[in-house]
């Protein structure tokens, strides 16, 4: 622990960031005093002699940043520990001005330290309501100095050069200064970011081929297990009652079940870790749709949903997209369309050109919709919206892989959703007709 860490304020440690940003702030407020302090130093020398009220504003100027410093410490704010030091600061300065020469004074680049603080710390509110007041003081300082209000100088003509060079001088210390400890931080902030995104991608590397050697692992003895109970569900020797081709049949689902999930998780792995290919080309849409309704078929009957295809007047209009990918988006709105339908009910697919530029794919059903306080769940990993004790089954990765997968072909993906009445779940494409030069875009 050095110096500057005493006046990070306690119980932020585990904050790199913010412990960043506090000591970055002392750094610059203490600066600010030891170059007033060096000033006061030479003028001493150089002059020899100076006043009372020189050696009071002075002090004051060591003093008020040290006290925005405490204050930062003490209070945890920021915000109100630059408020304090430029407020003083103005104050101080302006003061000095009005005794030494008003709008001409030789204090006025004292200003700099005020601004270099503000721009480099401050929020947007700050620097507007301290760039006004040092408006203000400005104005006054004139007015002082056209109406005749201001005192005779206290400083002597013979001293005006030193005391102006040590001014500039001064004020071009605290700003390089408090620059290089900013642009430090910046680069130790930068780098620290650098080796968490690394640490992050090996993490995401690492998790994939983890994931992907699991799932040889589990695939052997599922696929043991559904052999084997296609075999005796198969085998003609074996008498078996109802009961038990129940228990098969139910055996059978929940591993195919299990197999399904570890499919998804292992394509969601390999969409995380930047770990999947595309292969982008021109695609019409109906090449797109007609094979996924074929899929899907069979399930919409099964759950006693109607099909309805709305997408022919633009089965000719193609896109830039992976053909087999684009077909998993839309095999996943359409799967979700009848899983959360309501039995008897409709999906319908339909599409449209959107700005010109793109083609959006709709998929609306007619569920029980999503309701509006789990809405911004839907495109989080393994959120079920509250259905993980019911019937549906799925692992929830569906919708987080489709927008990932459109998002790498260029693309957007959004729903809308009435709770009672159904959803919409879209996806845009770039259209290829519009592509300029003929060219796919690089994904």
């Amino acid at each position: 622990m050095d110096f500057i860490d005493w006046f990070v304020p306690a119980g932020i440690e585990g904050e790199p960031r913010r412990v960043m940003r506090h000591r970055g702030v002392a750094k610059s407020l203490l600066t600010i005093s030891l170059v007033v302090t060096v000033m006061l130093l030479m003028l001493a020398v150089f002059r020899g002699h100076l006043s009372a009220t020189e050696y009071a504003l002075f002090a004051a100027g060591i003093l008020m940043p040290l006290v925005g410093a405490l204050l930062i410490r003490t209070t945890g704010s920021i915000t109100l520990g630059l408020l304090a030091t430029n407020i003083g600061g103005i104050v101080i300065i302006a003061v000095w001005a009005f005794v030494s020469g008003g709008i001409v004074s030789i204090a006025l680049p004292g200003f700099l330290a005020n601004i270099a603080l503000l721009s480099t710390y401050g929020n947007m509110g700050i620097l507007l309501a301290m760039g006004a007041s040092l408006a203000a003081t400005l104005l006054f300082l004139y007015l002082a100095t056209a109406m005749a209000w201001l005192p005779p100088s206290i400083v002597a003509a013979a001293d005006v050069p030193v005391l102006m060079l040590t001014a500039m001088l001064g004020s071009v210390a605290i700003v390089v200064i408090s620059g290089l400890f900013v642009a430090r931080d910046r680069a130790l902030v930068k780098a620290r970011l650098l080796e968490a995104r690394r640490a992050a991608e090996q993490s995401s590397r690492a998790k994939a081929v983890f994931l992907r050697s699991m799932s040889h692992e589990f695939r052997a003895p599922l696929d043991s297990i559904i052999g084997f109970v296609d075999h005796m569900a198969g085998d003609a020797t074996q008498v078996l009652s109802d009961d038990q081709r129940k228990c098969l049949d139910r055996i059978r689902t929940a591993s195919l079940h299990l197999e399904d999930l570890l499919s998804q998780v292992l394509e969601m792995s390999r969409v995380e870790a930047d770990d999947l290919s595309l292969a982008i080309e021109s695609v019409r849409l109906d090449q797109i749709v007609a094979p996924c309704l074929a899929i899907i078929e069979l399930e919409a009957r099964k759950q006693g949903v109607e099909l309805i295809d709305r997408s022919e007047s633009h089965a000719g209009h193609a896109v830039w997209a992976d053909r087999v990918l684009i077909r998993q988006v839309l095999l996943n709105l359409l799967s979700n369309g009848i899983k959360f339908n309501r039995r008897d009910g409709k999906l319908t697919i339909s599409a449209e050109p959107v700005g010109g530029a793109f083609l959006r794919v709709v998929v609306t059903d007619t569920g029980k919709g999503v309701p509006g306080a789990m809405q911004h769940e839907l495109f989080e990993p393994f959120s079920r919206l509250g259905l993980e004790e019911g019937s549906i089954h799925g692992a929830g990765l569906g919708l987080v892989m489709s927008k990932r997968l459109v998002e790498r072909m260029r693309g957007h993906i959004g729903f809308e959703s009435t709770e009672g009445i159904g959803s919409s779940f879209w996806f845009e494409l770039p259209l290829a007709e519009t592509a300029g030069d003929g060219a796919a875009p690089s994904p």
